[in-house]
């Protein structure tokens, strides 16, 4: 069973972190877009966006970003799940469950239902299920999950940080102790 000391599930659990604060980042310019800059939300596509577009929408950058950063939370379910509870609390292990991998699955399921709407329509408009029910626009309906995924995802990663810098400062003593 790969447990998250080991060096590949270790650096997996970083970059996809990183990279998820990054992802954040790239919402917050586009609310950044929207309400200073008063550039329309359906125009508003982050720094990334404006480059990577398909079908003139940012959209199909996120349902694929979503996807890997989905596969990377299944991924790190595992190893997550074998250090609880002695390195990440259950709690811990359970907020990473329904708030990073229960809540991105579903922001997955938004992201293509907004794909086959761009398919329908060649382009945006393109409501996904949650802004149309809410009455939020996507731009920020998608920060929350994001912002919500990223808090979720750092919790155990803190505990995981945490455990190795202990571990690490235990081994500097023992070390010490032996000279």
């Amino acid at each position: 069973m790969p447990r998250l000391t080991e060096t590949t599930f270790r650096r997996l659990f970083i970059a996809t972190t990183v990279v998820q604060g990054i992802h954040v980042f790239e919402h917050v310019v586009q609310l950044y877009q929207v309400f200073v800059l008063g550039i329309p939300d359906d125009t508003a596509l982050g720094l990334l966006g404006y480059v990577l577009q398909l079908q003139g929408t940012e959209e199909w950058l996120h349902l694929f970003f979503n996807l890997a950063l989905l596969t990377s939370l299944w991924i790190l379910l595992v190893p997550i799940r074998a250090a609880s509870p002695s390195i990440v609390p259950r709690w811990a292990y359970l907020v990473y469950v329904i708030g990073a991998v229960g809540l991105e699955t579903w922001h997955e399921v938004e992201h293509l239902v907004i794909i086959t709407r761009v398919l329908m329509n060649h382009g945006c408009p393109c409501p996904g299920i949650g802004d149309a029910a809410l009455g939020v626009t996507d731009t920020v309906l998608h920060f929350i999950y994001n912002a919500v995924v990223t808090s979720a995802l750092v919790v155990p990663f803190w505990f995981v940080v945490r455990g190795r810098n202990r571990r690490e400062r235990e081994a500097a003593d023992l070390a010490q102790a032996g000279h």
